[in-house]
């Protein structure tokens, strides 16, 4: 085994995602340390969205993680959905969950396993989500000299697997999510700690000269798109403008405004880079599983005459849209289905409505739905007219105006990764707006990584948690 490589496991359930965005955002490189990531998922989920969204925000390369692949310093790996990893020496394993796993990928295996093959060089590093996985490994890794740390539980969304970690006594470093890395980058495992103190609060998260130069370049998007971006998390937008500005080989801000009023189009590239637009039909299969179970009881207690509405905010290119269009006329017969979906881009809602696909987009989608609903066009497919008839497209912003149809007019609001780059303030005010249109007995579903605040689970209650179903309490 390389004497130099060290294996740091990264455990998290409910709200670990948004913990890790962040966080590899601003690991260094340091060439002596892999990361493998255990993040509690439904079973064949949305593996590949989990790498794409850690991905596209990481200083480090992200992979999705195969059986028997050799690990690389300064590389992150994610297990998949429905496995447990393992880690003997420097090489990843994947196997069945254990019986007594109740959520998988489990962080006490990986972490018991890196302690096992690697005891100084072993890391844990323990983040946001429920339950207390994560301490048995944690006790592995400090029995064998090797290093432990939690996110703060003040900033963790859900705090009870750091807290259990920390109450357990086995965590050496408590620290906010964005100072993992660089406390990492100046560490050895298993040499003394430095001070705790060293490096805490030395540093805004988001940098006073950074933030001014974002809400200077915010306006300006704004001004020359027509899009806000005020909503969003600085620390991301300021991840992609600076990968931006690497590519451009830009450096100063001086120097970036010389180049947009050279090139005005870069305001509209910029407005791009910051929209998420990930989607495909039925993603997350299982899930939709579940809300087609609540749907059907939804459909049966409407009259005969009575529309089935839908909001989907943050729909990108349409594709959940209309998998919500095929869903209800599986299930609704002659109910009128009216499902308005919205977002800030132009380009992907133009898309939406042009409803053709690559073939890609359907290959979680049942041959039988894709041959029912759409027409074969070359190497694409497209959405026949009597599902395009029962979604209509407009371009605005989630948090401004009235949501559509009369308040309580909604039967189901479908928004899914969208709020993991929302600041948690303005993800309260969206959940109270959702809440506000839904009927008493709607229904809201959300993305699978993400999760609902104090103020969400007082207003909503659970249907299928694991799958993120939930229900308006009042």
């Amino acid at each position: 085994m390389s004497a130099a490589l060290h294996i740091a496991g990264v455990g998290a359930s409910a709200g670990g995602l948004e913990a890790m965005l962040p966080m590899f955002a601003r690991m260094s490189a340091t060439g002596r340390i892999a990361y493998v990531v255990a993040q509690h998922m439904a079973k064949d989920g949305h593996d590949e969205l989990v790498v794409r969204l850690i991905g596209r925000e990481s200083a480090l390369p992200v992979l999705l993680a195969k059986e028997g692949a050799h690990l690389a310093a300064d590389t992150v790996y994610v297990i998949p959905s429905s496995k447990d990893g393992r880690i003997q020496g420097e090489t990843l394993r994947l196997d069945e969950p254990a019986a007594g796993h109740l959520s998988t990928p489990s962080v006490n295996a990986l972490f018991s396993s890196i302690a096992a093959s690697n005891c100084g060089r072993a890391i844990g590093i323990v983040l946001s989500g429920t339950g207390s996985d994560g301490v048995i490994g944690c006790r592995a890794i400090k029995a064998g000299g090797g290093l432990t740390f939690a996110q703060d539980p003040a900033e963790a969304k859900f705090d009870g697997m750091p807290v259990a970690a920390i109450d357990a006594k086995l965590i050496d470093r408590i620290l906010p999510v964005d100072q993992i890395g660089a406390t990492l980058a100046g560490m050895f495992p298993g040499a003394a700690l430095p001070p705790a103190a060293a490096g805490a609060g030395a540093e805004e998260a988001v940098p006073a000269a950074a933030q001014r130069e974002l809400e200077s370049l915010l306006r300006q998007v704004h001004q020359a798109t027509g899009i806000d971006f005020s909503s969003y998390k600085e620390d991301t937008l300021l991840r992609r403008l600076e990968k931006r500005k690497s590519t451009l080989g830009v450096e100063s801000v001086a120097d970036y405004q010389a180049l947009i009023r050279r090139q005005p189009d870069e305001l509209k590239g910029l407005q791009h880079l910051f929209l998420v637009s990930v989607s495909s039909f039925f993603r997350d299969h299982d899930s939709f599983h579940v809300l087609k179970m609540s749907l059907a009881k939804l459909v049966a207690g409407k009259r005969p005459d009575e529309s089935i509405r839908v909001w989907v905010p943050g729909c990108a290119s349409g594709e959940e849209a209309y998998t919500l269009a095929i869903l209800l006329k599986e299930l609704s017969g002659e109910h009128p289905v009216e499902i308005i979906a919205t977002d800030l881009n132009p380009e992907a809602l133009d898309m939406a409505r042009a409803g053709l696909y690559r073939q890609t987009a359907c290959k979680e989608m049942e041959p039988v739905l894709r041959d029912r609903y759409f027409l074969t066009k070359g190497q694409h497919f497209e959405i026949k007219p009597e599902i395009k008839a029962c979604v209509h497209f407009e371009q605005r912003d989630v948090l401004g105006g009235v949501p559509p149809h009369s308040p309580g007019g909604l039967d189901l609001v479908s928004c899914r990764n969208l709020l993991i780059y929302m600041k948690s303030p303005l993800q309260d005010k969206l959940i109270k707006s959702f809440h506000t249109a839904l009927h008493p007995q709607g229904l809201l579903f959300i993305g699978q990584s993400e999760s609902l605040s104090f103020v969400g689970n007082s207003l909503f209650a659970p249907i299928d948690h694991y799958h993120r179903l939930f229900r308006r309490r009042h």
